[in-house]
């Protein structure tokens, strides 16, 4: 079963939330971790704190596609943009 939109957003808030206590632990935002991470900057040997931040990153990461994705192909969505470009929301 595919998930829903709102299932969807419930999970990336949930990850936001996580991902913010992996910043304070270690005092970086998780995308200057992750792109340290994968340039191999951080030694990540004997850490599982910073497979698990990874990994949580990256479902995040997935998260935020499926939700692009599904929400760009939903007629209410269509039509909510197209009622903001009257008001200078979204350029024509």
């Amino acid at each position: 079963m595919n998930p829903t939109l709102q299932e969807i957003l419930d999970d990336l808030h949930a990850a936001e939330r996580e991902l913010q206590g992996w910043e304070k632990k270690y005092g970086l935002r998780s995308e200057f971790f992750h792109d340290c991470f994968l340039a191999g900057l951080i030694e990540d040997a004997g850490n599982f704190d910073f497979q698990v931040w990874a990994g949580l990153l990256e479902a995040k990461q997935d998260l935020e596609r499926r939700y692009k994705e599904l929400i760009l192909t939903q007629q209410p969505f269509r039509e909510s943009v197209k009622a903001l470009i009257p008001h200078g929301v979204v350029a024509e």
